[in-house]
């Protein structure tokens, strides 16, 4: 039977569940499809012959259906968009929900825009088996790339039990950043997919990305904030504004990830106008509230055009590429012309920079998946964050990129790190 919590909570909102639950189509076929009505039961209500009459029969037949009924229940509603019918059972998860639903609608109007429709990865998409080199420690690696690829469901930061790691975030060392704090600070997710009335595509698959990093960045207590389809002096307000945040006064650290378009030393604006790394940077660098403290980027574009097929050939010809492109599943984060990237500040300290490729290259999104980096990022850091320093993490996500390929074409990928650390980083989760 369904506990008694539950069938409270169907009963003190019973009134607001019989004048707006909207019975028909996608809430109905989802709790038929899940076994919570057998054929019997949704004749029962169909039979009905008002919307209220169907509410009402649903909520007697609910909290008999076992104790899974509520939560078959609550996805119900998330499935068909009522979702304030939801936060209703878990007023708890209102705020994680409005962040997945936005992303969600982001990327359906993205591919109705364009009448755009995802296929089935192709044999392009194939993925072949990971060999991780090195002397680092074995435990978690992957066995293959679809464990790297498909961690939607499984994003887990273990505790640390490490005594060693426990004193190093104790004890004044010097050589360690202290973060402990709770949260730990902010995390901004830029995700630009739309870029209408430009010369660039849609970056299908974006949200995917943007799920994974949202569930990995809280599991590791940060304050998560996402802005979608920035333009490029949008992008500056947003970070200019963002500096000012006085949370970042009390915070230990700072995460910003930008997954876009780009070229060399460019992040691209849904508008097609290019914002500089270098300034995006500064802007940090230059936040009294951050003095000293780790500032992280993640960046998720291309830095050019040019392909890498790995030790038999270098870039390719564009046109040739974007032929080839057409037969698969896989996009790159590029843009058609060339640009010059500046050189980083050195007096910037305290920073570390990932990025999806090496300059003058570009990096692969799999629209079914999420992009290579991403998905490398988000597995190495939720089953390493416990026990390894953040540059030995990065260096397990060069590692998968590196080994990943398309079948097909080769074509591979290889991120990299540059940083202006003074102290080794380590996230301590769950310590405080």
């Amino acid at each position: 039977m369904m506990q008694r919590e539950d069938k409270d909570k169907i009963r003190r909102n019973r009134v607001e569940f019989t004048n707006d639950l909207e019975v028909d189509g996608v809430f109905l076929d989802h709790l038929h499809a899940v076994g919570m009505l057998n054929d019997a039961m949704l004749e029962n209500i169909t039979c009905c012959k008002t919307r209220r009459e169907k509410a009402s029969k649903i909520l007697d037949i609910i909290p008999r259906r076992g104790p899974d009924a509520f939560g078959h229940l609550y996805d119900a509603l998330v499935e068909s968009d009522q979702g304030f019918l939801a936060d209703l059972l878990r007023p708890e998860n209102e705020n994680k929900r409005k962040r997945e639903d936005a992303i969600r609608v982001q990327s359906a109007r993205s591919r109705q825009r364009y009448g755009r429709q995802i296929s089935q990865p192709s044999d392009e998409q194939q993925n072949p088996v990971l060999q991780p080199a090195g002397s680092y420690d074995m435990v978690d690696e992957p066995k293959n790339w679809d464990d790297v690829m498909n961690t939607l469901g499984d994003i887990q930061v273990q505790s640390v039990q490490d005594d060693n790691i426990r004193r190093l975030a104790f004890e004044n060392l010097g050589h360690v950043y202290s973060n402990l704090t709770s949260p730990r600070g902010r995390a901004v997710i830029i995700n630009n997919q739309s870029f209408r009335g430009t010369k660039l595509t849609d970056r299908f698959g974006s949200h995917l990305d943007v799920i994974k990093l949202d569930r990995l960045f809280r599991e590791l207590n940060y304050e998560v904030v996402i802005h979608a389809d920035l333009k490029a002096q949008e992008i500056v307000f947003k970070l200019q504004e963002e500096s000012n945040n006085p949370m970042h006064r009390t915070s230990s650290s700072f995460i910003l990830t930008i997954l876009s378009h780009g070229r060399k030393g460019e992040v691209f604006g849904t508008d097609g106008d290019p914002v500089e790394i270098d300034k995006v940077q500064k802007i940090f660098s230059e936040c009294e509230s951050l003095l000293d403290k780790p500032k992280l980027f993640f960046i998720q574009a291309c830095q050019g055009k040019g392909t890498d097929l790995g030790k038999i050939a270098g870039a390719g010809d564009t046109t040739e590429i974007e032929e080839k492109l057409k037969q698969f599943n896989l996009q790159p984060d590029s843009e058609t012309a060339d640009a010059t990237g500046l050189d980083k500040t050195p007096s910037m300290s305290d920073i570390l920079t990932a990025t999806a490729t090496v300059p003058d290259m570009v990096s692969w999104r799999n629209t079914e998946a999420g992009t290579w980096f991403i998905s490398a990022l988000v597995y190495s850091i939720s089953k390493n964050a416990h026990r390894d320093e953040l540059q030995q993490i990065l260096t397990k996500v060069n590692n998968y990129v590196a080994k990943a390929e398309t079948t097909k074409g080769k074509w591979k990928q290889i991120s990299q790190v540059t940083h202006t650390l003074r102290k080794s980083f380590y996230f301590f989760p769950r310590m405080s």
